[in-house]
């Protein structure tokens, strides 16, 4: 079965998202502020599953983010099956592959990039990438970040542990979790940013649950499950 999110703020629609078949849908409010500067809020839909006729597999996908302002009024409502706006860059692009002296092998699709790395950071052994990036591929920043997050997630993966405990609907103990963990971590790349997606699973969970933890400037900055 499939889903539509649409997206409505202060009383016009500005976004309808969708996935074909099995996978998962998350429609995210963020405030963020650094520590000299203005906060700011912005919601944004994005997705793991098939969104395109010629995907042969799942894959992560976002539509356009879109900034507010206090007092904006966002609506989200839910629609049977049916068309939807394509995710950012999906459209008329082409696929092919190349070789990254960081990532290894990638695939690119839907103006975006995929590649299984290796991620030696206990529990995990391995990561799928997932890379927004032009057809020219990564920049040296998504380099630089991927770089530094094989360095320190083993220094984050307390924290992290931590938060996602706090998460799991009937999981309470850390170590607990990093026993049933599954081996492989996804990791979205949006843009030149200081900031990474990690959905973590877990051995077990019903369904699509995935929990998604989104760093900072290598702090984490949210926090939610999805299914």
């Amino acid at each position: 079965m499939s889903t539509r999110f649409e997206l409505i703020k202060n009383g016009k629609r500005v976004c309808i998202a969708g996935i074909d078949g099995d996978g998962v849908l998350s429609a995210i409010l963020s405030y963020g502020k650094p520590e000299n500067g203005d906060g700011t809020h912005d919601f944004g839909i994005s997705g793991l599953g098939m969104f395109d006729a010629s995907q042969d597999r799942q894959h992560h996908v976002a539509w356009p983010r879109h900034e507010l302002a206090t007092g904006d009024e966002i609506t989200i409502r839910i629609l049977p099956p049916g068309e939807f706006d394509q995710p950012e860059g999906s459209v008329g692009s082409p696929q092919k592959s190349m070789h990254d002296p960081v990532f290894g092998n990638l695939n690119y699709y839907v103006d975006s990039w995929d590649a299984i790395i290796e991620f030696d950071s206990a529990p995990l052994q391995t990561a799928h990438v997932h890379i927004c990036a032009d057809e020219n591929g990564p920049t040296e920043c998504q380099r630089s970040i991927i770089i530094t997050l094989r360095e320190r997630h083993s220094q984050l993966w307390p924290s992290i542990c931590s938060a996602l405990v706090r998460c799991h609907p009937e999981i309470t103990k850390p170590r607990k979790l990093a026993k049933l963990l599954l081996p492989q971590v996804g990791i979205n790349l949006y843009g030149d940013t200081s900031e990474a997606e990690l959905v973590y699973s877990v051995e077990g969970d019903a369904g699509e649950r995935a929990y998604f933890v989104k760093l900072r400037d290598w702090e984490i900055a949210e926090v939610f499950m999805a299914e």
